[in-house]
């Protein structure tokens, strides 16, 4: 096994930060100022999984010494992309990335960042196209010698190359070597900032919730419009299809059911609209406290009753509910669905596959909501 791993505990912390904040993250950062960087954060959390992962696998004592070449750079490319992911959730959320100009590791005539992009490049990145022989500016150009561990070719650190210039007055080889140990620094010291972007995460969430807070929600005294206002709400506080989407569409539809039934069945529906009133309450509150998702609404029960008294019935009730949901549905056994529904008292006997959705939908679910 590679002793040179990175701790996975702050990985996975980065990961649930993540997850916990994921409408968060999507909503604001799936278009910020023209760009999809949610994608670009799904990528970093991704590759820093594969890479932390998949370190302790990388063999660096593997007895064939072209395999054990490549598993060099195998380590250096995999500590790459672990450092890129780090700088480029940096950029994400708008950090100042403190390492810019450290040169505390590997104290050479560079920063510690150039002077790894010149190991990486000499070590297998680009090898036989080098534009310098220790990372400083240089007008010549150098070709590496395979890499190899001290022990075949002498000098200092773990693995070393000779550099050959491109200028013919240069005769004599540079010898590049570099540390395990001391990469593993470097990466380490980068990877340790991983801990600055999720508190930042969680401070940037916080700030939008504060933000929202201030922000009066609208309150119409038409329903509809009041409902649409809130479908609005639920896109920019929580995002496009999350929080209560399904249910504020769902509420719209009822609410604007044409009710082409006889009044018995209006009257018993109307107590039924009345009641959602609460519900509409409870989540109107939900978006002006930012608390979407903390606590079941008390009143949510009057959009998703499922009655015990009508178990017998439970998978009638799943084709019928897949029908009003789904505008490809076969209707070949709706029809039947229908009636084991009417033959048991949750629809009313007049219900057929000609009654409008909406208006099945409101009959179903007040029928459901009183039976509870």
């Amino acid at each position: 096994m590679n002793p040179y791993i990175l701790a996975n505990g702050l990985l996975e912390k980065f990961k649930q930060a993540v997850s916990d904040h994921d409408d968060f993250l999507i909503n604001t950062y799936s278009n910020y100022n023209g760009k999809n960087l949610w994608s670009l954060i799904c990528s970093a959390k991704d590759w820093l999984s594969v890479s932390v992962n998949g370190l302790p696998y990388i063999d660096l004592t593997h007895s064939h010494d072209d395999v054990r070449s490549l598993n060099v750079l195998q380590l250096i490319t995999t500590y790459d992309i672990v450092l890129q992911s780090i700088e480029q959730l940096h950029r994400v959320f708008e950090m100042e990335y403190p390492l810019k100009k450290d040169d505390s590791v590997f104290n050479a005539a560079v920063t510690d960042d150039a002077y790894f992009a010149q190991i990486r490049a000499c070590f297998g990145a680009h090898p036989v196209d080098l534009r310098s022989a220790d990372g400083t500016k240089s007008t010549d150009k150098f070709f590496a010698s395979w890499s190899s561990d001290i022990c075949n070719i002498g000098g200092n650190g773990d693995y070393s190359v000779y550099l050959y210039s491109n200028n013919p007055d240069l005769v004599q080889p540079i010898r590049f070597s570099m540390s395990f140990a001391k990469i593993h620094e470097y990466t380490i010291k980068r990877y340790s900032l991983l801990s600055n972007v999720i508190s930042v995460i969680g401070k940037k969430h916080g700030i939008f919730i504060e933000e929202q807070r201030r922000q009066e929600i609208g309150c119409s005294s038409n329903v509809v419009e009041h409902l649409e206002n809130l479908l609005q709400e639920n896109s920019s506080r929580i995002g496009d299809g999350e929080g209560y989407h399904y249910e504020i569409h769902t509420l719209i539809g009822l609410f604007t059911a044409p009710q082409d039934f006889p009044e018995h069945e209006r009257q018993e529906v109307a107590k039924y609209l009345k009641s959602l009133h609460l519900l509409i309450d409870e989540i109107h509150e939900a978006f002006q406290t930012m608390s979407v998702g903390e606590e079941d609404l008390a009143h949510m029960h009057l959009l998703h009753s499922r009655p015990r008294r009508f178990k017998e019935v439970s998978y009638d009730l799943h084709k019928v509910f897949e029908y009003l949901h789904n505008s490809s549905y076969p209707l070949s056994m709706v029809d039947y669905h229908l009636k084991r529904l009417s033959s048991e008292g949750v629809l009313p006997p007049f219900v057929s596959l000609g009654t409008d959705k909406l208006d099945l939908q409101l009959l179903l679910l007040a029928s459901l909501a009183k039976k509870s």
